[in-house]
């Protein structure tokens, strides 16, 4: 893959003592971004205090503005956060910038096409992100759908859509649970659920977390499980976003192998939350010792 797009929010993660830059698709485009890859973001941030803040945030990190729209009519994205035993509660605020990104020719200027892109389901609970969405999928070669099911912000006719669309879905155990609920599916275990949803889609690749007890991925013939690293974890908030650019960057880039590639890119979940925030400083030799584990 030489070059990847991240579409979807950018926000201020609001905790009760300080805020840290988040939003799904911008922390995996952040840990993409620190892997050396030709990534970039597209996105919208309000023309006020946070969205300046944004900005800012961007240059000093060496990331690309290009496609960071500025809505001069909505106010940059916030989630309020509050941790009980590590895990995060969100309050996602409604009707901000992220929610109407526009779709720009400008987004194209360098491409033929992406080699990838990668989405959500919160970034486009609004119809104008979600038009804008599916006039860049049809640029893309390859599309890895990160399903997060947000408090009441998704529907069955847009997951079901994307899904369809999607060539790799990276997904937790309590969201697949909840996908056989949507879609009324009937299983006697959790593989066969799998396999259901991977036919059902047409899908290659399923990837499945589950916290602390193991991650899995299927590719219609077999099933690859990792056990979790054991850490102290302070704070999960990120911890998927950066398992999945770690796996993108190993098994769809370097061409590591695929039962590798899931290692390395749960030890980055793992190491994510062991520090506050979404898109923590992790360096090699904090890998390195996990590994060693």
């Amino acid at each position: 893959m030489k070059n990847i797009i991240c579409f979807g929010e950018v926000l201020w993660d609001v905790y009760t003592d300080k805020i840290e830059i988040g939003g799904a698709p911008f922390n995996v485009y952040h840990r993409l971004h620190s892997f050396g890859l030709d990534a970039n973001f597209i996105s919208s941030i309000g023309k006020d205090e946070l969205g300046n803040n944004i900005i800012n945030y961007f240059k000093n990190h060496n990331l690309n503005t290009n496609f960071l729209n500025i809505d001069k009519y909505h106010k940059t994205g916030q989630v309020l956060v509050t941790l009980k035993s590590g895990e995060p509660n969100y309050n996602i605020l409604e009707n901000v910038a992220w929610d109407y990104i526009p779709f720009k020719k400008d987004y194209l200027k360098n491409y033929d096409g992406f080699d990838c892109i990668v989405y959500g389901s919160l970034g486009i609970r609004n119809d104008i992100s979600f038009m804008t969405l599916k006039r860049l999928l049809s640029f893309s070669k390859f599309k890895i759908f990160d399903l997060n099911l947000r408090q009441n912000f998704y529907s069955k006719s847009k997951v079901k859509y994307l899904l369809n669309e999607s060539d790799f879905l990276k997904i937790n155990m309590e969201e697949l649970l909840k996908l056989a609920i949507i879609f009324k599916l009937k299983y006697s275990d959790i593989e066969r659920l799998i396999e259901s949803i991977y036919l059902m889609f047409n899908l290659k690749f399923i990837c499945v977390t589950n916290g602390s007890i193991n991650s899995t991925i299927y590719d219609g013939n077999n099933f690859i499980t990792i056990d979790s690293f054991k850490v102290k974890s302070i704070d999960n908030l990120g911890a998927g976003d950066n398992f999945l650019a770690c796996f993108i960057n190993e098994f769809f880039v370097k061409k590591n192998g695929i039962k590798n590639s899931l290692k390395i890119a749960s030890a980055y979940g793992a190491l994510a939350t062991t520090k506050i925030g979404a898109s923590p400083s992790i360096k090699p030799n904090e890998i390195n010792r996990i590994l060693k584990k």
